[in-house]
């Protein structure tokens, strides 16, 4: 079987540790479209201060110097998934020891006066590579988020848009998602997840998670069982979850030449 041939890491995709790059840091990154469109919501009207913010950040991040990081952050440094700024810093420290190079790169895409502060909107990517029984795997994310910043340190964070991949071996599958970022309780849904490279005669295995988004699942292994696959991805029609709030939807392709899971956050909305 090819579990034989290419087993799949168990820390890959049972402990969630590849998503520790998606919340534990970045500054957040959300697309200027999340905001309503407002004279001072213009990059190029940015505080020089709230430029210069993002761009230490970014710096103390690629420096792997968690307390001059930590400057930036409130005390009451809350998450949308339930982190405080305790959670947040012993998960950066742990996603620091996988990976020794994770390289952050913030774009300012929008921002708000807001009360005594700003409403920032970023696009951050997030590149890494990390060595493991063996193998390399490679770590991919790009984030889209907003945070509230107060006094030159951001007080609360809300991740709006994730995707994150994690690859491994010598041709690992390129995978094609097809899923909405928003999806209403209960309502049907379809996801396509379509591997690009021709299979000639390689067995593909993969199968597809779905898990809500708490401070608790970073810790939690969620459960999977990879299937043999007959054709080349995954096509699916399913029913959204019945309680609203955001979800990991991800999915995992394995092939004797490497694997690939790739991560996607969906906004589960109260239905009709």
């Amino acid at each position: 079987m090819l579990q034989s041939i290419y087993r799949l890491p168990p820390s890959t995709v049972s402990k969630s540790w590849y998503r520790l790059a998606i919340t534990a840091l970045v500054v957040g990154c959300q697309q200027a479209v999340a905001l309503p469109v407002r004279a001072d919501s213009s990059v190029s009207t940015a505080p020089t201060a709230l430029k210069t913010m993002l761009s230490n950040i970014d710096a103390a991040a690629n420096g792997r110097k968690l307390p001059e990081l930590s400057r930036y952050y409130s005390p009451n440094f809350t998450t949308s998934d339930g982190l405080n700024k305790t959670a947040w810093q012993q998960s950066l420290g742990q996603l620091w020891q996988n990976y020794s190079n994770l390289t952050y790169t913030t774009t300012l895409q929008g921002w708000q006066t807001v009360g005594n502060g700003y409403t920032a909107n970023t696009v951050t990517k997030i590149t890494g590579v990390q060595k493991m029984d063996g193998r390399t795997l490679n770590l991919q994310s790009t984030i889209q988020s907003r945070q509230k910043i107060v006094g030159g340190q951001i007080v609360q964070q809300q991740v709006l848009q994730e995707r994150t991949q994690v690859s491994s071996g010598t041709k690992p599958p390129t995978i094609e998602l097809n899923l909405p970022n928003k999806l209403r309780s209960n309502a049907e849904y379809s996801l396509d997840a379509i591997v690009n490279e021709p299979l000639g005669e390689d067995v593909l295995m993969g199968t597809t998670i779905e898990q809500p988004v708490s401070a608790q699942a970073y810790a939690q292994a969620p459960k999977y069982k990879l299937e043999l696959l007959s054709a080349g991805g995954l096509f699916k029609i399913a029913r959204a979850p019945g309680k609203s709030g955001d979800y990991w939807f991800s999915t995992i392709f394995i092939r004797p030449g490497g694997m690939t899971t790739l991560t996607q956050r969906v906004h589960v909305i109260k239905g009709n």
